[in-house]
């Protein structure tokens, strides 16, 4: 069966400079928890199958193995520069250099920065004028800590990027009508200043859904990102298409979105 990846229509229109996606778990060689186009450099699967499906990706993208590159994700709202001194390190140096960062911006062009997700929020930015991109991982603590603006900021700094022109899609997450959460999470968003009766609708038992790809879009939004495309997808809803950490556990699969600039 081919793989079957997403793309989104307002990056899509810039396909002469950019590649993008999301991966869906349609297509690969992986069983079990990982059926079956597991991406995940850091999920408990076989080595070999990993990099297989990685390799079935590049294929559908027509890109080089090697540029495919991502980082250690640990729920921060550290942001990681990919430029060519750290891509000129030998492997065991750059793994360590990108231990512990969820979100990555670069101007390198030829290679796909990425994310890993399997219920989190993945955003894909462009920056059309200073041709720079990012890929973020926002889970329900980058989202608390906001590691979008941490990471739109970062694009000001090193690239002079105005976000008012910025481009970015918010892919396959898990959705409000099934992501619950309890008393504590609810807290820690209210304590933070964010308007919880918009994110959270309170169920019994003290406990709320919670709507994290409506705050991600928000948050774009408070820094001036007016093009902004989201996925409708939910990930806990769609076994047939999308891993679920919250479904299936903690040795789920894992989803891949990445942008890179052409050369």
């Amino acid at each position: 069966m081919p793989i079957q990846i997403l793309s989104y229509t307002n990056l899509h229109r810039h396909a002469d400079e950019i590649i993008h996606f999301s991966s869906t778990r349609v297509g690969g060689i992986s069983s079990g928890e990982f059926a079956s186009l597991n991406l995940g450099n850091y999920s408990s699967d076989l080595r070999e199958n990993i990099d297989h499906n990685r390799q079935l990706l590049c294929n559908e993208l027509g890109i080089a193995f090697s540029t495919l590159i991502g980082t250690h994700q640990m729920h921060t709202t550290n942001v990681k520069e990919i430029d060519e001194a750290l891509l000129a390190m030998p492997e065991p140096e750059r793994k360590a250099a990108v231990e512990g960062f969820d979100a990555v911006i670069t101007r390198v062009r030829g290679i796909c920065i990425t994310t890993t997700t399997a219920d989190c929020v993945p955003i894909l930015l462009f920056d059309p004028l200073q041709k720079a991109v990012a890929a973020i991982h926002s889970g329900w603590k980058g989202t608390l800590n906001n590691i979008t603006a941490a990471t739109i900021d970062k694009m000001q700094e090193r690239f002079g990027t105005d976000p008012h022109t910025l481009i970015a899609a918010i892919g396959p997450c898990i959705s409000g009508e099934v992501y619950e959460v309890g008393e504590d999470l609810y807290q820690q968003f209210q304590e933070k200043g964010f308007d919880v009766s918009r994110y959270f609708r309170p169920k019994s038992g003290g406990k709320y859904l919670f709507d994290v790809r409506a705050v991600v879009f928000d948050e774009l939004r408070a820094k001036g990102v007016k093009d902004i495309e989201v996925s409708t997808h939910c990930t806990y809803s769609e076994p047939e298409l999308f891993f679920s950490a919250r479904r299936q556990g903690i040795r789920s699969g894992r989803l891949l979105s990445g942008i890179g600039l052409r050369k």
